[in-house]
């Protein structure tokens, strides 16, 4: 994975796109990228006036938490869909080996999921990005 372009996924609620933005910057900048950037979906809320749109963008993001090969949730008090690709990562990483798999934060104790083994429990994103090495911080 070092010499290879990563993807990655990650997950977080919405209203924390900005602290999302800037962590796609430093990604990008080590030369690797994002399965899915949800971020550029917009507001299509209700979704049920905006049914189409709804279908193909949870059909995207389900599609980035499997085939990503690093999957990050950025733990919080609340959320919804994050945890929806959280058990898609989960159940692609025991059916493939893929991906690696963080939960990340001051929260990350507070879902039963993030307990599973194939969940590592990080406090920061510099304790996710040590794990790829020197040429990745």
């Amino acid at each position: 994975m070092h010499n290879n372009t990563v993807k990655f996924y990650i997950a977080a609620r919405t209203g924390r796109k900005e602290e999302v933005a800037a962590l796609k910057s430093v990604i990008e900048k080590r030369g690797h990228s994002l399965a899915v950037d949800w971020m550029r979906h917009g507001n299509i809320k209700p979704y049920l006036e905006n049914r189409g749109k709804a279908e193909l963008h949870a059909i995207e993001d389900a599609q980035g938490a499997r085939n990503c090969d690093v999957f990050i949730l950025l733990s919080d008090e609340g959320g919804k869909g994050m945890y929806v690709e959280l058990g898609i990562a989960i159940a692609s990483h025991l059916e493939t080996g893929k991906p690696k798999i963080y939960a990340v934060g001051e929260f990350n104790d507070s879902v039963i999921f993030f307990f599973h083994p194939a969940v590592m429990r990080k406090r920061t994103m510099q304790e996710v990005l040590s794990d790829f090495g020197e040429g990745f911080r």
